[in-house]
C-alpha cells in the first residue's frame, strides 16, 4: 500500500473505506462503532477544508484590499511632505522630522580644485626651458644599453 499524503487523498480513503464497510454486512456489525467515528472525523475534516478554503479566498481579497491601501497611503504621504516643505520651506533643518531631506548648500570645491590644479600645471617655473627633454636614443631604437 502506499502512503496517503494530500487531504484529498486522506478524504478519498476514508469515503472510500466507509463506503467499503458498508456494503461488507459481515464485517459491518463488528466495526459500528470505529466507522462512526470514522464518519465524524471524515464530516469535520470536510468542514474544516471548506473554512480554509473560504479563508484563503478572504486572505486574497485583503490583500488586495491592503495593496489598495498602500497605494493610496502612499500618494498621500507624498502629498503631506510636499505641503510641510512649502509650508515651513525646502532649506529648513526641520524637514528631518518629516524623513524630507533639505535643501543644503554644497561648496564648489571639485571644479574649483580641478581648475586650479590645471592652472598650476601649464604654468612652469621660469628655470625650466620650455623645450622638452631629449630621449636617449637607445630607447626609441628599442636596444637595451648594457
Amino acid at each position: 500500500m502506499k502512503k496517503i499524503n494530500s487531504q484529498a487523498d486522506v478524504m478519498g480513503d476514508w469515503k472510500e473505506l466507509l463506503q467499503a464497510v458498508q456494503s461488507d454486512p459481515e464485517v459491518q456489525p463488528s466495526v459500528t462503532a470505529e466507522s462512526e467515528s470514522l464518519a465524524q472525523s471524515l464530516a469535520r475534516f470536510q468542514s474544516l477544508k471548506a473554512r480554509q478554503n473560504e479563508l484563503k479566498g478572504l486572505r486574497q481579497e485583503v490583500t488586495q484590499q491592503l495593496k489598495a491601501t498602500a497605494v493610496e497611503g502612499k500618494e498621500t504621504a507624498i502629498r503631506v511632505r510636499s505641503v510641510v516643505k512649502g509650508k515651513i520651506g525646502p532649506k529648513n533643518a526641520r524637514l528631518v522630522h518629516f524623513n524630507i531631506a533639505p535643501l543644503r548648500k554644497h561648496p564648489r570645491k571639485a571644479k574649483a580644485a580641478a581648475m586650479a590644479a590645471e592652472m598650476a600645471a601649464e604654468k612652469e617655473p621660469a628655470g625650466e626651458s620650455a623645450e622638452p627633454k631629449p630621449v636617449p636614443s637607445a630607447t626609441l631604437s628599442g636596444k637595451s644599453a648594457g
